[in-house]
């Protein structure tokens, strides 16, 4: 696995002043990492699709190469989140609130546009992706069940009584 860089230190030490422009080389580098992401995210859903259908079919051996595919995506995405945090916490000082939201509606409006419109997208794109994979796991997890009955029949009561009328 290989690790991304931490934003340099130097033009990015100090916080901007509200209304302040983002240095070029953080500017930069958050809107990179933003396309970076956009462009994951799409791989990641194209896997989970993948793999909702290889679940669909059984498949287990296409399941395998999958997983390990949507953990290197999920790697890199992880890597990148992690630089924007530590970013945004060097630009807004340590332990400020409100992250990326908050960096955004500090900037001037030449740039605060730019910033908040990627932002919107990869929220829209983490809201997509957890939803297919909460999907994913939904059909897994019903599955798994289902062979868990086959294997071993249906569960008994925990209590004798637990399913008589009153």
């Amino acid at each position: 696995m290989n690790r991304m860089a931490a934003p340099a230190a130097g033009a990015m030490d100090e916080a901007p002043s509200p209304g302040a422009a983002l240095p070029r080389p953080a500017l930069a580098r958050l809107l990179r990492d933003g396309q970076a992401d956009l462009a994951d995210y799409a791989v990641l859903d194209g896997l989970l699709e993948q793999q909702f259908h290889c679940a669909l079919r059984h498949d287990g051996s296409q399941m395998d190469a999958l997983a390990q595919r949507i953990l290197e995506v999920v790697e890199r995405l992880d890597e990148r989140r992690g630089v924007r945090r530590a970013l945004a916490e060097r630009l807004l000082g340590p332990g400020a609130p409100g992250g990326m939201a908050a960096l955004s509606a500090r900037l001037p409006a030449s740039q605060r546009d730019a910033v908040q419109a990627l932002w919107e997208r990869l929220e829209l794109a983490v809201r997509g992706s957890k939803a297919r994979n909460a999907r994913n796991a939904r059909l897994m997890t019903e599955q798994q069940g289902m062979l868990q009955r086959v294997l071993h029949g249906a569960e008994e009561p925990l209590y004798e009584g637990a399913h008589a009328a009153p």
